[in-house]
């Protein structure tokens, strides 16, 4: 009771804000009321308990909530909402939220009830279950309603049943509105004497309809001022309702709130104040406060609350233990699972609890060179911010050298080793099993750069595609023995040398200095504290959920993939390959949406593509266009960014290229697959009837006339010059500026920066950065991804039977078909996959081990 009387000591401004005068004991309208959540407001209230006080912001839930609350009234109080509440809420499915819970109310006998004067619900109890629904119907915008039924043997509050429905709207970051409609349907047809209006009567589940509205200075949830009015449609009387929401650094949240009963226009009033305070650590939080003023019941009366919850989502609170955290890599990741890995890595970057990082990496951690200088780019982020980074290796690749170069410390297995002894790019070339079958592809290319055609038409590259492979496995080597002379502290001569060492056993890697020492699993955490310098807990990273920060949907960063081979029409994955198919149709629909999205105030263009359609690649630049012209639109290259994938990031004036980043490839070609030699091989013949000499000129039974093969160069030419154009408009540079750099050459990024095809060096945190500077948008700014992810029908079976298939578990299963196969499904591609009639902007299919040992 001392804790209590100071709490309610210290909210006595608050109510004196609203009981002026001399104010009478009278209480608050006599209802069958659930028990209260002191402090907490209709509008903002996110968490479980919001099932009773704004069902609408269920919607808001960021995730699965236990909470119990106990208001604790003494016998002199008359206020009804008292005893204990107990509530499980989670979201669902299609921004769908509900909740279930259970009060047992306990209301005080009140001084009017020990009088024995008959008042009909003398020392009664009373449980309620409640069940609520809420669908978030756009970012700033919720509907919720709720279902409850009373339980008790008194029967003036048994077999109750309230009908409750709310909207909420977050209009912005600032402010944030409710309406909500309690037991709307008022269910009960019996009526009990009113103790403040003597000859007057009030139902015992009261209609009541309230307004909200929050305002929150900074634009964050760190103050919030509260005004709310209620009104009792038995009584016919308004009380109104302020509320005071603090986070408090390093301990939790603040409440206060004080509410008015009884107005002047029944010539009395009465003030309830509230003051408590909540204490996060983690996931977890319990706190207390008291109820107090002389709307409870007289001068001097005090009641207290208690409340605590365990939650899926952390609220700023109490610091944590410093920690180090560390995260296992067991499959290469595919391009989303890559960028996940990113976000994980920047985020405990910024984690002032995260002392030091471990990367325990079982296979290579990156699937190019480029994607691993994006990795080395977050371990240095690592360690600006002050982390300590160790990585540790059993059988590591060029990609985990390439990235880990930039740790503190590596380690590899004592049974383990590195399979480094240089770099090399490997091109299947397809003609002779081609020739062995009797098919023969007829392609026309804009130059002898353009050199995908020769993977069908040759046995071995032509000589300038020869040059022009050397050139780029140089480029890479160059970057590769730098960025290790750098981070390893080895002169560029010393890794040339190493290099014809290899490959290397563990000891053998340690004599090299491409690891600093040897541990099994069960030594990473000593390892990981000696580097530290102190004993640290180690435990595995989780993402967390946080608690919004903000009203509704702040201004957010849309990471836009384009990645895989472009086609016309829809979008499509061949699962045994691993090939994914991106369909203009698809691609438009996404752009569309993110133009119109106004929460969307950036789009980042992730290209992992090297190209397909010409026309699926203009349509998609074309939207893209639109975009830019209403919202900044930032590319970001990954691995590939080169032909149709170049052709579509032209529609930005700001690209992001890495250094060793495939791209350019500015160039178009035609043709088709000439299968009468196979027909003849198997005893089959076509019969062709045509009204004119060309009608199938595209016919994969014949191959073209020397007519046709001069219309077709033809054709190359004005396909080419579309491509020229759209360059040329989005660079702003000449034709024949564009026309120099382009007929099918590929370029490393670090030489298309020098070509101007590319504006930046730099990964997908530089292109985000830019992004968010380009809106005005703070770093913390969310991030959407788009196209969203679909299971497939076989996933949601399995997942029904708790068996999950992810991305990666898809990407597992295709990394341990052979990989001349998965090269040669990919090399076929163009003859499979496209029209005989289609014009292609595409890149020859490099090896997915390309740039490796």
């Amino acid at each position: 009771m001392r804790l209590t009387s100071a709490l309610g000591a210290a909210g006595a401004g608050i109510v004196g804000l609203l009981a002026a005068g001399d104010a009478l004991a009278a209480p608050m309208p006599t209802s069958a009321e659930h028990v209260a959540a002191p402090g907490h407001s209709v509008v903002s209230d996110d968490t479980a308990e919001a099932v009773v006080l704004d069902p609408a912001n269920l919607a808001w839930l960021p995730a699965p909530e236990l909470r119990w609350t106990w208001v604790d009234c003494p016998d002199g109080a008359v206020k009804v909402g008292c005893g204990h509440a107990w509530e499980i809420a989670t979201p669902l499915f299609f921004d769908l939220s509900t909740a279930l819970r259970v009060d047992l109310v306990q209301p005080p006998w009140g001084a009017d009830a020990s009088s024995g004067a008959g008042f009909p619900y003398r020392g009664f109890d009373y449980a309620w279950l409640t069940w609520g629904l809420a669908a978030k119907l756009s970012e700033r915008v919720s509907f919720g309603v709720s279902l409850a039924r009373s339980y008790s043997q008194n029967a003036y509050v048994d077999g109750l049943f309230g009908l409750s429905a709310a909207l909420s709207w977050r209009p912005s970051t600032h402010f944030g509105f409710a309406a909500v409609a309690r037991d709307f349907n008022r269910p009960s047809p019996d009526f009990v004497p009113s103790l403040s209006r003597p000859g007057e009567s009030l139902p015992i589940l009261d209609a009541r309809y309230t307004l909200g509205m929050a305002l929150r200075p900074t634009g964050r949830r760190d103050v919030e001022l509260g005004v709310e009015v209620q009104y009792w449609q038995g009584s016919d009387q308004f009380t109104p309702r302020a509320t005071l929401g603090v986070d408090i650094p390093g301990v939790g949240r603040a409440f206060g709130s004080a509410e008015a009963a009884h107005l002047p226009n029944d010539q009395r009033r009465g003030v309830v104040g509230t003051a408590g305070l909540e204490v996060h650590v983690a996931g977890l939080s319990a706190g207390g406060g008291a109820l107090f003023g002389n709307g409870l019941g007289g001068n001097g009366t005090v009641a207290g609350y208690a409340t605590a919850s365990v939650a899926g989502y952390t609220e700023p609170g109490v610091p944590r233990p410093e920690h180090a955290a560390w995260i296992r890599i067991e499959t290469t990741p595919s391009t989303r699972a890559h960028v996940a890995l990113l976000r994980s890595l920047w985020r405990l970057a910024r984690d002032p609890e995260v002392s030091a990082v471990t990367l325990v990496m079982r296979t290579e951690p990156a699937s190019s060179l480029a994607h691993a200088e994006e990795l080395a780019d977050a371990i240095r982020v690592l360690r600006a911010y002050g982390k300590k980074v160790l990585c540790s290796w059993e059988d590591a690749g060029p990609k985990a050298i390439f990235a880990c170069a930039s740790a503190d410390r590596i380690v590899v297995s004592p049974g383990g080793g590195v399979r480094y002894s240089g770099l090399k790019a490997q091109f299947v070339y397809l003609k002779g099993l081609l020739d062995k079958i009797g098919v023969r592809a007829e392609i026309v290319r804009i130059g002898p750069h353009k050199t995908m055609p020769e993977q069908l038409t040759s046995e071995h590259a032509e000589p300038v595609a020869r040059e022009d492979h050397i050139d780029m496995l140089r480029q890479a080597e160059a970057v590769f023995v730098r960025n290790l002379s750098l981070y390893r502290h080895m002169t560029e001569e010393r890794v040339r040398e190493v290099t014809l060492e290899g490959p290397f056993v563990a000891a053998e890697a340690r004599e090299a200095g491409l690891v600093d020492g040897v541990a099994f699993d069960d030594e990473l955490e000593r390892a990981t504290q000696e580097l530290v310098g102190r004993r640290v807990p180690y435990v595995k990273y989780e993402d967390e959920t946080k608690a919004p920060r903000a009203f509704g949907a702040p201004g957010k960063v849309a990471i836009l993939y384009l990645d895989g081979d472009i086609i016309d029409g829809r979008s499509s994955h061949i699962p045994l390959v691993d090939l994914s198919l991106v369909g203009s149709y698809s691609m438009a629909d996404t752009i569309r949406e993110l133009r119109d999205d106004a929460g969307v105030r950036a789009v980042v263009l992730r290209i992992e593509s090297g190209g397909g359609s010409s026309l699926a690649s203009d349509v998609m630049w074309r939207e893209l266009m639109l975009l830019g012209q209403k919202k900044p639109l930032v590319v970001s290259m990954g691995s590939i960014a080169a032909s149709g994938g170049y052709y579509v990031a032209s529609a930005s004036k700001n690209i992001f290229a890495l250094p060793l980043t495939l791209t350019g490839s500015i160039g178009v070609f035609y043709g088709k697959a000439d299968v009468s030699g196979l027909l003849d091989k198997l005893g089959i013949t076509v019969d062709t009837y045509k009204t004119a000499p060309h009608a199938d000129a595209e016919s994969l039974f014949r191959g073209f006339t020397p007519d046709e093969e001069r219309e077709l160069h033809h054709k190359v030419d004005q396909f080419y010059d579309a491509f020229l154009d759209r360059v040329s408009q989005g660079r702003g540079m000449p034709r024949e500026q564009i026309d120099a750099v382009g007929r099918g050459r590929v370029w490393m990024g670090q030489q298309a920066i020098e070509k101007h095809l590319v504006d930046h060096l730099g990964g997908l945190r530089e292109a985000l950065d830019a992004a968010r500077a380009a809106a005005s948008l703070p770093d913390d700014a969310p991030i959407v991804e788009l196209p969203r992810e679909h299971d497939t029908l076989l996933q949601k079976a399995l997942a029904l039977a708790g068996v999950g298939i992810e991305a990666d578990g898809v990407a597992a299963a295709v990394e341990k078909l052979p990989a001349p196969l998965r090269s040669l499904a990919h090399a076929v591609a163009p003859l499979v996959v496209y029209r005989a009639d289609e014009p292609l902007a595409r890149i020859e299919w490099v090896d997915a081990e390309a740039w490796a040992e």
